[in-house]
């Protein structure tokens, strides 16, 4: 009875209900393998009934290697980290879990020096939201998707889940959402342009000398400057045959800056402009210089309005920064 008392004591004191795997400060994380290596050079075209491209394609980097943790029962546990390995402090992980009726509850926590995260899941069918963290990208914070490792976000509350979540600099998003809308920039993780321009049209009496020509093919091209988030240094080039469409995106393009230069095939720069609700939000993001000619710089710009916690789980928080096209005269 004696020393049933005194183990009892101890472990009260120094906490023996533990498990052995409890994640603290402490845990060591394993070295990582070498980053995947983006670099190079790739062209694209498109149609003149096209609307899109996607540059990286929808394949997913390979993941970081996490430190193994057990599922718990009716608990949320699990790391965060950015694709080098490195882990995430401060990143927003969060449930939502429904009821039959209509009765919603939450749950959620912030990520500790190493990464870690662990909060109870209310009981109901439950998935990720606000899933999230804030970096410091040209100068700005912006708040950023994070993206679950093994691709699902739902589970059933009861069993409890070990999820581990990663920044990417590109990447697709939810499959299926990418299969069903993949024109939609907030489905990857990459950044996102769009242009719009008028037309010359054929036969048309009034022609601008600003309008593009109805036959004209665009040129884009994007040369990184620096590396991106993770040594990127890919560039890009980008044909539009313009046709009868007045626009265009390119999509999931790896965070970082970019020089950008912009003419027709002919030879003829052209102007630049930012438009819509992303024009000059930020100081350091965005086309900078803004009405530029033939030459400027471009970094991607994150919804100003999303804190972590209104982050879509599962979905990117970038923003298509739209940029106006006009025959420079």
């Amino acid at each position: 009875m004696k020393l049933f008392y005194l183990l009892f004591m101890v472990c009260a004191l120094t906490g023996c209900s533990k498990e052995p795997d409890e994640a603290t400060a402490e845990t060591t994380w394993e070295a990582q393998p070498d980053l995947p290596v983006v670099n190079g050079h790739a062209n694209f075209a498109i149609p003149g009934d096209g609307y899109y491209v996607n540059v990286m394609g929808n394949a997913i980097p390979r993941m970081p290697v996490f430190p193994s943790l057990s599922v718990r029962a009716d608990v949320a546990r699990g790391y965060v980290a950015d694709l080098s390995g490195k882990p995430l402090k401060g990143a927003h992980i969060g449930v939502s879990s429904s009821l039959t009726g209509g009765f919603y509850s939450s749950g959620s926590a912030l990520t500790n020096d190493n990464g870690y995260y662990e909060f109870r899941i209310p009981a109901g069918a439950a998935y990720f939201f606000g899933t999230a963290a804030t970096i410091i990208y040209n100068e700005t914070p912006a708040v950023v998707a994070l993206y679950p490792v093994g691709g699902t976000s739902s589970f059933p509350s009861g069993n409890g889940v070990v999820k581990n979540f990663v920044l990417l600099s590109y990447g697709p998003a939810n499959p299926d959402e990418v299969a069903q809308q993949p024109g939609n920039e907030s489905n990857y993780y990459g950044g996102a342009l769009s242009f719009s321009f008028n037309i010359n049209y054929t036969g048309d009496p009034y022609q601008n000398p600003e309008y593009l020509p109805e036959n004209g093919v665009i040129e884009i091209e994007l040369i990184p400057i620096g590396t991106g988030l993770y040594g990127e240094t890919r560039s890009f080039k980008i044909t539009r045959q313009i046709g009868s469409s007045t626009g265009f995106s390119i999509h999931n393009i790896p965070v970082g800056k970019y020089t950008i230069n912009a003419k027709m095939s002919d030879g003829r720069k052209l102007k630049m402009r930012a438009i819509g609700t992303k024009a000059n939000v930020y100081e350091h993001l965005g086309l900078k210089p803004d009405n530029a000619v033939g030459t400027s710089t471009v970094t991607f710009t994150p919804n100003h309005q999303y804190t972590p916690v209104m982050v879509p789980s599962f979905k990117s928080n970038w923003d298509a920064l739209e940029i106006g096209l006009k025959i420079a005269i």
